[in-house]
């Protein structure tokens, strides 16, 4: 087995269209890294694309569709860790509940997440997503979707903010760059959490 050096799992917090996967990119495979997304399971188990998995889900089979995706996430991430592999998750970690059973893991292995806290504001969320849908309709989330994310995500009692500091970077595009990249008028940002 090569040797990748410390092992090390890392968890990215925001909603969609903040940069997590943009960012998960500057963890390269070739030197160890295991890429865990939510996205890409459900694009793989119920192809051709992601938004088959809501159409199962209201299908009928939603408790089942949900419990499969977490297994499989769950399961690979368990086999990454055995195998001496790193891993970084892109996912929205927004609901604890949800990916408990990654803590699991990722403790029974002897390891802790290093988190990366993504806070993008409204208007720039929106103008990737718009993006987004535009590269690739299946990738779009409906607005309603992303104002609930976006609310969970500063919600005062969002689960992230009890992290101990030494676990948690803050990742934030300094806002001009953010409004020059989408095209945005200047000053419309909303209030970051703190």
């Amino acid at each position: 087995m090569p040797e990748f050096g410390r092992q090390r799992v890392v968890g990215l917090i925001g909603c969609p269209g903040a940069g997590k996967t943009t960012y998960a990119g500057r963890f390269d495979p070739l030197d160890g890294w295991v890429h865990l997304t939510l996205d890409d399971f459900r694009q793989a188990l119920w192809p051709p694309d992601r938004q088959v998995y809501w159409q199962v889900r209201h299908g009928g089979w939603d408790r089942q569709a949900h419990h499969l995706l977490h297994a499989v996430k769950v399961a690979a991430l368990d086999t990454a860790l055995a195998h001496g592999f790193s891993v970084v998750m892109a996912d929205t970690h927004l609901t604890r509940a949800v990916f408990e059973a990654e803590l699991v893991v990722v403790e029974r292995h002897g390891l802790t997440v290093e988190w990366k806290v993504f806070d993008v504001p409204w208007e720039v969320l929106l103008a990737r997503n718009a993006a987004r849908g535009a590269a690739d309709p299946s990738h779009v989330q409906p607005e309603d979707v992303l104002r609930f994310t976006y609310d969970a995500f500063h919600a005062p009692d969002a689960w992230w903010r009890t992290l101990p500091p030494a676990q948690v970077e803050y990742i934030e595009l300094p806002l001009p760059e953010a409004e020059a990249r989408h095209g945005l008028v200047g000053g419309s940002r909303t209030c970051p959490a703190t």
